[in-house]
């Protein structure tokens, strides 16, 4: 064997250690092949460099797509998985749709439950942040959602409208990742974009914080 031939194999090597060794790399049960690769498993590292407007993005466009299983709880279903994972491995939607069912049954609990990860209990509207987010120059920890109390009919027609101008089908609004993101807004007066780059394990808090039905009492 050449010199060259078992550097590769070292390499190979190493790289394979390093990938089982990370806490986000999914192994397969058995390889799975993929247009002639074969894959022992998939780094999901990239989802903790994903953010609200991705799941957003997911939600809207398997809307768009007709996926109606996602116009509820997107976060439960496998298309909405699938399109996160997706947009974290950067590998083609296909190898993920062509997945044998035990894979895909082991994406979806596992983007699930790294949502859930994040979706702790916000305690009298102060949602907490799971880290510390910086903007406009200073350190933030916490929101204050209280003023989501004092929103009208007239906030949330606003919201609707703002919803369809985005292109967004509207089904149940408290289902939608966008629909929260804007209300939050609107209570604190934070620009909805603080909102939609939060990490996207803030996705579920943010929604359920803002519908929280103690709200409507």
């Amino acid at each position: 064997m050449s010199a060259e031939k078992n550097d590769l194999q070292v390499i190979e090597t190493k790289e394979e250690t390093a990938a089982e060794n990370n806490a986000y790399f999914l192994k397969f049960a058995k390889p799975y092949t993929f247009e002639g690769k074969e894959y022992e498993g998939i780094d999901l590292s990239g989802l903790s460099s994903l953010t609200v407007q991705d799941a957003i993005d997911a939600q809207k466009q398997l809307f768009n797509e007709g996926e109606v299983a996602t116009a509820m709880v997107s976060e439960t279903t496998t298309a909405f998985a699938r399109a996160i994972v997706t947009k974290a491995t950067g590998l083609p939607v296909e190898f993920f749709k062509f997945a044998p069912r035990s894979i895909s049954r082991r994406l979806t609990a596992t983007v699930q439950g790294y949502l859930n990860e994040g979706a702790g209990e916000t305690k009298d509207h102060i949602m907490q942040l799971s880290e510390p987010k910086v903007w406009e120059g200073k350190e933030i920890k916490e929101i204050d959602l209280n003023a989501l109390a004092d929103l009208t009919g007239m906030n949330e027609s606003e919201a609707e409208n703002r919803l369809a101008r985005a292109g967004v089908m509207i089904t149940e609004t408290s289902f939608n990742y966008l629909y929260a993101c804007i209300l939050a807004s609107m209570a604190t007066g934070l620009d909805e974009k603080f909102f939609t780059s939060l990490p996207i394990r803030e996705t579920l808090k943010l929604k359920n914080a803002v519908n929280d039905q103690s709200f409507f009492e």
